[in-house]
């Protein structure tokens, strides 16, 4: 279970099924020369994650089947994937929400909303640097 790049900066999985907001992270990300793995439900995101090496998850709560809170679960009791850092990245951002997907595992809550894809490329570099 390798990726191919080596020289990429990390690779990052989008599970996102909002199509335009993947498709402009994935245009930021792959401009900071991430690697980028895209999914639009869990268990898209569960294939992903057995055939790649993920070195981050962004994930919406938001999603058709499965929602992310429940994905998240999964991941964080999986020996092979708890240790992949999770930033949640939703436009549910009561405090309930938030808290919520803490307690799952997240190590951030990104309001879209609120953010510009820039903030979130940034928060997940310092993320990657640790």
């Amino acid at each position: 279970m390798e990726n191919k790049d080596q020289n990429k900066a990390g690779y990052i999985l989008i599970v996102e099924d909002d199509a335009f907001i993947s498709g402009l992270l994935q245009r930021k990300f792959s401009q900071e020369n991430y690697g980028i793995f895209n999914a639009t439900n869990a268990e898209a995101a569960l294939e992903t994650l057995k055939k790649n090496k993920i070195d981050l998850i962004l994930l919406d709560i938001i999603l058709p089947g499965t929602d992310g809170i429940v994905l998240l679960g999964n991941i964080k009791k999986d020996p092979g994937y708890k240790d992949i850092p999770v930033i949640i990245t939703s436009n549910l951002g009561q405090p309930e929400e938030v808290e919520r997907g803490l307690q799952a595992g997240a190590i951030d809550y990104i309001v879209k909303a609120n953010t510009a894809p820039a903030e979130i490329v940034e928060k997940v570099k310092s993320v990657l640097k640790k």
